[in-house]
């Protein structure tokens, strides 16, 4: 089975009796109230909803999107600036010039749904755009944050036991990095491999910004695990920065368009979890990178970048560019992930509650009945259930 199989746009929407939703779902999986005409967008639009939320139930088949399956799949697209990121540049504001938080997301609302939105525009008719993605990028991303609420119980109206939802997280991770490591172990290195690594990891990032900082895979007990996770997370994105180098692809005008985007993410994404007992690995080395490649990240990606490099040089003392040639294998990815391999037993989909039995579910669920019983087994064993929080 491929671990990265992105669901397809048939897919039957999930409605289950009132549950808390997490913000970073309700963000990821709600689709924008569009007029009759406009292309229904995954937007980052996440300030915009209530951190809790109903969920309803629906045996209804979504309709089709229109022509996002045309796109080319490793082509540049627009993304919205992340809200997050909005509301980050507004706090370090002096308080007199800060915008409140109710009128800061309903200008960002309304800029999601504006017709002339620059969302999923070609990246090639906006140069000075700076938040893009590529296609396979952001269907990656949507269905890694749909694998993981296959694991939440409290969707389902169910009760396992406390880790589940972040062990389920885990086992999401788990999955992304064996593809990521089948990507990377094919002997020829051509463009789309290249581009595919990228995605997987791009596509990582997004959808890591989207969890809240106290998420429930933050909260597992096995911090060994976690950490190693964590740090193999950060070598899957050195590893394909090392492979653009050897292909004379670490340049501030790569193709690659959104190469300094993601280093600001993972530098920013590190730095949540700062506090945690963990390891906050290869962040000297992505700045080092970025310099080799003469990208600037304060002007690549996420507010505050600059700030979080001068902090951390303040640990490890000034960062130059990187210096050698590319290798082979040169961060260890094959060796470190062997031994993760050898060390846990990772992937699968022990905790995809779709792929439970009718009984099991039934076992767990609150009323004791099966919550998907609506649902044809083939609809379950595709995953052709996406989950969205009530409307009205």
């Amino acid at each position: 089975m491929n671990q990265l199989a992105v669901p397809t746009t048939r897919t039957v929407l999930l409605s289950i009796p009132p549950v808390l939703v997490s913000l970073y779902l309700i963000y990821k999986l709600s689709p924008t109230n569009l007029s009759r005409g406009q292309r229904r967008r995954r937007t980052h639009a996440r300030a915009a909803l209530s951190e809790s939320s109903e969920v309803d139930v629906s045996a209804s088949e979504e309709p089709e999107e229109e022509d996002d399956e045309d796109r080319p799949r490793y082509e540049y697209f627009c993304m919205l600036r992340p809200f997050f990121d909005i509301e980050n540049e507004n706090a370090a504001k002096d308080e007199s010039e800060q915008v409140a938080k109710d009128d800061l997301a309903s200008q960002y609302e309304k800029s999601v749904r504006a017709r002339n939105s620059i969302e999923m525009q070609p990246a090639a008719e906006h140069p000075e755009h700076r938040w893009v993605t590529m296609w396979e990028t952001w269907k990656l991303s949507g269905g890694f944050g749909r694998r993981a609420s296959y694991t939440n119980p409290d969707f389902f109206k169910m009760h396992i036991y406390k880790e589940f939802h972040g062990e389920g997280t885990q086992e999401t991770v788990e999955n992304i990095l064996i593809g990521f490591d089948k990507a990377f172990g094919k002997k020829r290195r051509d463009e789309g491999n290249l581009k595919q690594m990228w995605a997987i990891v791009a596509g990582t990032m997004q959808w890591l910004l989207e969890m809240p900082p106290n998420s429930s895979w933050m909260m597992l007990n096995n911090k060994a695990k976690l950490s190693t996770t964590v740090g193999l997370i950060g070598r899957a994105l050195v590893s394909v920065l090392n492979e653009f180098d050897h292909v004379k692809l670490l340049k501030a005008d790569s193709e690659i368009k959104d190469l300094g985007l993601i280093m600001t993410y993972y530098l920013y994404w590190v730095d949540t979890l700062k506090g945690r007992g963990l390891e906050l690995p290869f962040r000297k080395e992505i700045v080092a990178y970025a310099k080799k490649a003469g990208i600037d990240l304060k002007e690549a990606g996420l507010f505050g970048t600059e700030e979080r490099v001068k902090e951390l040089e303040k640990e490890v003392g000034k960062i130059k560019p990187l210096s050698g040639k590319a290798q082979p294998d040169r961060w260890d990815w094959k060796k470190k992930f062997r031994k993760f391999s050898k060390d846990y037993k990772i992937g699968g989909e022990k905790y995809n509650i779709l792929k439970m039995t009718r009984e099991e579910r039934a076992g767990y669920a609150i009323d004791k009945k099966d919550p998907l019983a609506q649902f044809s087994d083939k609809d379950l064993q595709e995953g052709n259930v996406r989950i969205r929080p009530r409307r009205g």
